[in-house]
């Protein structure tokens, strides 16, 4: 069973720590140059095709969760976002597949002057040339820029499995160890859960592309009592897969909204139907990528501040050109063969 989180600050510059074949995305929206550097927390999941990105601001604090799966259109929001010749605190690699690592090689171009201070992934050993490449980049950093390179199963280097970052306008980013034993990459996802400075006001889950081994040991390891499951937004695991969700997985999360992160045309059949009925039924809206643009969640980071949601485009609970039911029904058991 988990043991509690441990809590310890190190004062780092005015940030603590505590304790194949995708489409091109669409060009980054120019209102990203408003994002403050005050108390207000400001969650962006970017319009990457299919994959994860997710860019996350507090204060003076940046977060990068992923980074899609083409450098190129990554690097568009790196320019929008100003983030050219600027520290971005802590990256997190949800686990090692192409569209959740791919785009964030460009972090790591000279000619961009990003300095990276801590970089989390698993670790776990994988083929892929351009996975080692993103790897020897980090090395390289870590001899020459103070990178600091953590293994998510360890995430603060104390065998704690909770590793819990302050970000200077008063967030929180748990950053929880996966599952140990997991089958393959996607249930070695690192899990995150990130507080507003009003935890009353924003929380959100991220899981990467966990299903549901993972999501049952999310519970049985102790995660749904500390740091606690419950959140006002969940990121859809894997994509609207129907092997990312399950009813008690919408109980134990309870969100008011979801937002998922997908191309329109993905080859997949995400977002898989028996997913959105399993949303439906629970009663959860959703925004989606493929239809709604990049998402943007921002929390004003004050007392019974409550936070807005607002898509690049407007509409809810959208259906997608190329949305499927999944067969065989590897979602309604735990058969060995699941959708990808």
């Amino acid at each position: 069973m988990l043991e509690r989180a441990v809590v310890f600050f190190v004062a780092l510059a005015g940030f603590a720590l505590v304790g194949e074949g995708q489409q091109p995305a669409r060009p980054p929206v120019t209102s990203f140059v408003t994002d403050s550097g005050s108390s207000e927390l400001i969650v962006r999941m970017l319009d990457v095709g299919q994959g994860d990105a997710t860019y996350i601001r507090n204060g003076s604090s940046r977060v990068i969760i992923d980074g899609g799966p083409q450098p190129s259109a990554f690097g568009r929001y790196l320019d929008s976002l100003n983030l050219n010749n600027s520290t971005i605190d802590v990256v997190i690699l949800s686990h090692p597949h192409l569209d959740h690592y791919s785009g964030l090689r460009e972090l790591f171009r000279t000619s961009r002057h990003i300095h990276v201070r801590y970089f989390f992934e698993n670790k776990d050993p994988a083929p892929a040339a351009t996975l080692a490449e993103l790897r020897d980049s980090i090395l390289s950093r870590m001899d020459h820029d103070s990178l600091i390179y953590r293994d998510t199963d360890d995430p603060c280097a104390d065998s704690r499995p909770i590793c819990t970052i302050r970000m200077t306008g008063g967030a929180m980013l748990h950053i929880l160890a996966p599952f140990p034993n997991g089958d393959k990459p996607n249930n070695r996802s690192t899990a995150v859960k990130l507080v507003g400075p009003d935890s009353a006001s924003f929380t959100m889950w991220l899981a990467g592309d966990a299903e549901r081994e993972e999501i049952r040991w999310f519970e049985t390891t102790g995660y749904a009592r500390n740091p606690g499951m419950r959140v006002n937004v969940l990121k859809a695991d894997h994509h609207g897969s129907c092997n990312g969700v399950t009813a008690r997985y919408l109980a134990l999360t309870a969100p008011k909204w979801v937002v998922v992160s997908l191309a329109a045309q993905n080859g997949y059949g995400h977002m898989h139907t028996q997913a959105k009925a399993i949303y439906r039924r629970a009663r959860v809206p959703w925004y989606r990528t493929d239809r709604n643009g990049t998402i943007t969640i921002r929390s004003p980071g004050t007392a019974g501040g409550g936070f807005t949601i607002t898509p690049e485009r407007s509409g809810t609970d959208l259906d997608g050109q190329g949305d499927r039911k999944y067969r065989p029904a590897g979602c309604a058991t735990t058969a060995n063969r699941r959708p990808r």
